[in-house]
């Protein structure tokens, strides 16, 4: 149905007249009726009767009369959303992230994009790191962040992403809260909490083998946790030990305390990925532009 035709419709059944009408639209009133005539024909339905003094609706005029002032106001609705999502200021932004990252870098991205962005919703996700890849090879997620040890090789082994380093990401050793500050010569004889081997990506499991190596560990039992955040209900309970992001603590609390091992510890990288193979949406676009602008300030 022509919008326009619609709404000369509707102001020549308010004014009851074909010249009042023409005359509220500023419009002389031959191509008005013209314009009556084709949405009638687009309808294939009578819309006006035409009397010697006027016109009145018709049954299925009365009926378009009734719902066209709301499809009018539902297709202006709609013409500034299209506007807005083609500006990137309206629609739904996917983010996937490790909780790692998600702990205490994530939020001020999110807040610097809902200040610039205020119209689009952000919706989050926190899988594990093959996860937050899948879902963003996939087109589930529009952008995803992960703690990576090694940001080349995760370039090399995901082409079809994009990837940017986007903070380095400190290590410590949360151990129980009650934990004696000898709890470090004797780490050996504890349980090591480390996430699993994720094929493909270098993660904080390949870090923690390597702290082990430099520090002449040989640990009596490892256990392997799906997630950082299942690993610390089992270190405050003192069932164990583990690498944590030291940005993160605040966020996890004080249920577990965090040392520094006496060795270099390499950090994390937190990275920003992307699909190399889809088109941003404009929405996407918006919050890498932000994450540009933050990162320049950090």
């Amino acid at each position: 149905m022509n919008l326009k035709k619609l709404e000369y419709f509707l102001v020549v059944a308010e004014e009851g007249s074909i010249s009042r009408g023409a005359e509220r639209l500023h419009m002389t009133q031959p191509p008005l009726s013209q314009a009556l005539l084709s949405l009638e024909a687009e309808l294939d339905v009578e819309l006006l009767k035409r009397l010697p003094r006027g016109v009145v609706p018709t049954p299925a005029g009365r009926l378009l009369v009734s719902q066209g002032r709301q499809l009018l106001r539902w297709a202006g609705k709609i013409e500034v959303l299209a506007r807005e999502l083609g500006a990137g200021q309206a629609g739904t932004l996917h983010v996937a992230s490790v909780p790692t990252f998600s702990w205490s870098h994530l939020p001020p991205l999110l807040k610097a994009y809902g200040q610039k962005h205020p119209g689009v919703a952000v919706e989050l996700s926190d899988p594990d790191p093959a996860g937050v890849l899948g879902a963003v090879a996939e087109g589930s997620a529009d952008v995803g962040f992960v703690a990576t040890s090694d940001i080349a090789r995760l370039v090399a082994a995901n082409p079809h992403l994009r990837v940017k380093h986007f903070v380095q990401m400190p290590l410590g050793l949360a151990v129980p809260p009650d934990a004696g500050e000898s709890i470090w010569q004797r780490s050996e004889h504890e349980t090591w909490l480390v996430p699993a081997n994720v094929p493909d990506f270098p993660g904080l499991r390949e870090i923690t083998d390597r702290l082990w190596q430099d520090a002449g560990i040989l640990p009596e039992r490892v256990q392997q946790v799906s997630t950082l955040q299942t690993a610390v209900p089992l270190i405050a309970a003192g069932m164990g030990v583990g690498l944590v992001p030291v940005d993160g603590f605040e966020v996890i609390g004080r249920a577990v305390k965090i040392i520094e091992p006496p060795i270099a510890v390499a950090p994390l990288q937190g990275a920003m990925l992307w699909s190399a193979e889809m088109e941003p949406s404009p929405a996407l676009e918006g919050f890498l532009a932000v994450v540009d602008e933050v990162a320049a300030g950090l």
